[in-house]
């Protein structure tokens, strides 16, 4: 039996009208009634009364279409699986952890993609620890992650560092010091990163080495939240160096702050080491 054909009983089901039901299939009328003809000889029983008010389901027609249906989709929950599957077998995935996007060369890494269809062109930005789950569980071949891992299933390679520094406004106590001690924010409003990101930690914990809880008043999302904040005197924030310094607000360098390391990362026994390696000398 041919599961087109069941689509095709289903819609002269819905519409009870055989000349509507041809129109929405884009087939002739005719076509169209040869086909429900064949699936009722295939079926052994009429599934419509022919009527003047138009085709009317018999109750064999009535269990027809209740079991197409549940056919149907269980066959479309099969190919989407295997679909599915065939991807993940013969494509490669690329993971971002939040923010590292950012400091990509997304031009470059964009032409890489679409010279290799095998890459599944994904630009989804998802939690640090996800990303290097995800590399470690292979379902991603490459992962773009803030700071290195120490599991030893991974190779690990720095692709760039970015300074943290203290973004103030125009007008505010700080805004002329070429440098600030992390201290010197104590009392201070602060705008950092969410929780997503793996600058919020290091900030929540390096002010507790400085013997202080940092007040936040705002967690974003992304660089220019921080930005508009900061130039709204909403507070001061700490961030990656996302943006250049303007009229309004300038970012400042924090003593003995670390960097915000990006790396890419891979299984050490991936098959795909040459397409890797393409894609990190692009990054």
């Amino acid at each position: 039996m041919n599961t087109r054909n069941f689509k095709c009983f289903q819609v002269v089901y819905e519409e009870r009208n055989l000349q509507v039901a041809a129109g929405k299939l884009f087939l002739s009328p005719q076509g169209l009634s040869k086909i429900i003809k064949n699936l009722e000889e295939e079926v052994a029983t009429p599934l419509f009364f022919r009527s003047k008010e138009g085709f009317v389901p018999t109750e064999s027609g009535k269990i027809f279409y209740e079991k197409s249906k549940v056919i149907m989709r269980d066959l479309n929950d099969m190919f989407q699986s295997i679909e599915a599957a065939e991807d993940r077998e013969r494509r490669f995935e690329i993971g971002f952890a939040s923010g590292s996007i950012r400091a990509m060369d997304i031009s470059r890494i964009q032409m890489l993609m679409e010279g290799n269809p095998q890459i599944l062109a994904s630009w989804h930005e998802q939690e640090n620890q996800t990303v290097v789950r995800q590399v470690i569980n292979h379902e991603v071949g490459l992962g773009f992650v803030i700071g290195k891992p120490s599991d030893n299933q991974l190779i690990c390679h720095k692709i760039k560092s970015v300074d943290v520094v203290l973004y103030v406004y125009r007008g505010h106590r700080l805004w002329d010091a070429d440098e600030v001690e992390l201290k010197e924010i104590k009392n201070e409003p602060l705008i950092s990163m969410n929780e997503n990101y793996h600058v919020y930690t290091d900030v929540i914990n390096a002010c507790h080495m400085n013997g202080f809880r940092p007040q936040i008043v705002a967690k974003v999302a992304e660089g220019e939240s921080i930005h508009q904040l900061v130039a709204h005197r909403v507070g001061i924030g700490i961030s990656p160096k996302f943006f250049t310094d303007d009229d309004t607000v300038r970012g400042i360098p924090i003593q003995d702050a670390y960097t915000w390391d990006i790396y890419g990362i891979y299984r050490k026994d991936t098959p795909e080491k040459e397409l890797v390696d393409k894609i990190m000398a692009q990054a």
